[in-house]
């Protein structure tokens, strides 16, 4: 049998501006960051405004909140294109190198 790279669980939270999508992963956050490693990747156009109140907010560690600006809709990074988020999460699982005995989890907002 061959072993598998560890890899993260990724959980993408979409919705409307405005309806709560970074209060939600910071609630997430504030519950599970002492039982699982955590990281958080933010998307918007221009701005990386989601990012910065996640970590003003104190919920993880400053290195373990990354902001994506993806230069055009959100969207398009999430269905069309996502190879911004990709490398994004792939850059965050290298730093922050996840192995099988914890979970790492990565959400998107959008």
């Amino acid at each position: 049998m061959t072993e598998k790279t560890p890899r993260s669980l990724r959980l993408g939270v979409a919705g409307p501006v405005g309806t709560g999508k970074s209060s939600v992963i910071a609630t997430l956050c504030r519950h599970l960051r002492d039982e699982f490693a955590l990281g958080v990747i933010t998307n918007d156009i221009y701005t990386d405004e989601d990012a910065r109140f996640l970590k003003s907010a104190g919920v993880l560690p400053e290195e373990r909140i990354r902001a994506v600006e993806t230069g055009a809709c959100p969207h398009t990074a999430i269905r069309d294109d996502v190879t911004m988020n990709l490398m994004a999460v792939e850059d965050m699982e290298r730093d922050f190198a996840p192995s099988t005995s914890s979970w790492w989890k990565a959400a998107a907002t959008t």
